[in-house]
């Protein structure tokens, strides 16, 4: 396998497939009205500098290890016994409950599906406790509500299903 830096090629498809989708979407948000592109406008140059960052890392040289250190000790940390790689099915879940929470999204609306998206995948893909679930679920829902409708004045999208024809 081709290497780049001394990481396979491969390693960094996701960083540089979302560097596209944020390309995109920055490119995107440029088109709306001043007030619309207030909150993705920052939000994509944010995840630009972030996939700087973790394609830096990803490489094998000094400056690379040396992110990879300060930004996730835990991936610098190599043990003796190699890691076992995520099952087909464990991958398949994940990717179902994004899916999931996309559909949600657009039907229920973001209130409705950010506490059930993080209940559901910390309780049950990340295997916590109902009480840690559904805390977290109530702090970020809080949080999500509070970011947007009050401190941004944003209206918060309400789904095809709650929303006003």
């Amino acid at each position: 396998m081709k290497r780049i830096l001394g990481t396979r090629l491969i390693d960094y498809a996701p960083a540089t497939v979302l560097v596209g989708v944020t390309i995109v979407y920055l490119a995107t948000a440029y088109g709306y009205s001043a007030q619309s592109r207030l909150f993705p406008v920052p939000i994509a140059w944010l995840m630009l500098a972030l996939l700087a960052l973790d394609i830096v890392s990803r490489t094998e040289t000094p400056v690379g290890r040396s992110l990879t250190r300060v930004l996730n000790p835990a991936a610098a940390e190599k043990s003796a016994e190699a890691e076992a790689p995520q099952s087909a099915m464990r991958q398949a879940s994940a990717l179902i409950w994004v899916m999931l929470f996309t559909a949600a999204l657009v039907l229920i609306g973001i209130l409705y599906a950010v506490p059930l998206y993080i209940f559901g995948s910390m309780r049950f893909h990340g295997k916590q406790t109902y009480f840690t679930s559904l805390v977290t679920a109530a702090v970020m829902t809080v949080f999500t509500w509070a970011m947007f409708a009050l401190a941004l004045q944003i209206e918060l999208y309400p789904g095809l299903l709650f929303g006003v024809p």
